[in-house]
């Protein structure tokens, strides 16, 4: 059974307060904590808050995202089912899992400086070195829809996290902030197209996410 947290002052602390107690710093090992939820959930927004707590209280603290690993255009457009594959983006196979997970264990030794590709959803494709985790980073909150997932590949990243974390966001916050954030991408051209898209392919990995990720240390739920 995962240990619950809700998001209040009280229980930001008790949160930092775990990571305080299992984090040595004086390991030769990054502290590596993955954060898995929906899209919508919140979780770049709270993963960032706590790097900034950590950071502070805690050791350096740098937040790794999920998304820099989205595959190419080109290389959705090469797929056999290439229409699918755009249409659905954002789904587990629409990702590069095996160099997530690569990277990943490349972060556990702390004198190892890894650069990782950043994600932009105006720019719609990867940036490849765009984040630099140097030795003085000792936590490393790795944040994504599917950091706790079952499935193949996706799997493998629990042999290098110390903590698992999911947050959990009522679902219809979650379907507001999701058209809210294709309008601003630039991703829906109006309210409906970003309704549509929210309901079609966003809402189906929820979903997925949902019904096929392992239960976590931690279960955080937003409000």
């Amino acid at each position: 059974m995962s240990d619950r947290f809700t998001i209040n002052d009280a229980q930001w602390q008790q949160l930092v307060n775990r990571v305080k107690e299992h984090y040595k710093p004086n390991d030769s090992n990054r502290y590596l904590i993955s954060l898995a939820g929906v899209p919508g959930a919140g979780k770049t927004t709270f993963a960032n808050k706590m790097a900034i707590e950590l950071t502070k209280q805690v050791a350096p603290t740098m937040v790794l995202s999920q998304d820099g690993f989205h595959l190419y255009r080109s290389e959705l457009q090469a797929m056999p089912n290439a229409e699918e594959a755009i249409r659905r983006r954002g789904a587990p196979f629409t990702f590069n899992s095996k160099a997530f997970v690569k990277l990943v264990s490349e972060l556990k030794n702390k004198s190892n400086i890894v650069k990782a590709p950043s994600f932009d959803h105006k720019v719609k494709d990867p940036i490849e070195d765009d984040i630099v985790i140097d030795s003085t980073v000792g936590i490393v909150i790795i944040e994504g829809n599917y950091t706790s997932l079952r499935d193949e590949g996706w799997n493998d990243l629990g042999f290098f996290v110390d903590d698992t974390w999911f947050i959990s966001t009522p679902e219809p916050i979650v379907r507001s902030r999701i058209i809210k954030r294709h309008l601003e991408a630039g991703i829906a051209q109006n309210e409906q197209e970003a309704t549509e898209r929210a309901d079609g392919s966003d809402l189906q990995n929820a979903k997925y996410i949902i019904e096929n990720s392992k239960i976590t240390n931690v279960l955080i739920q937003a409000k």
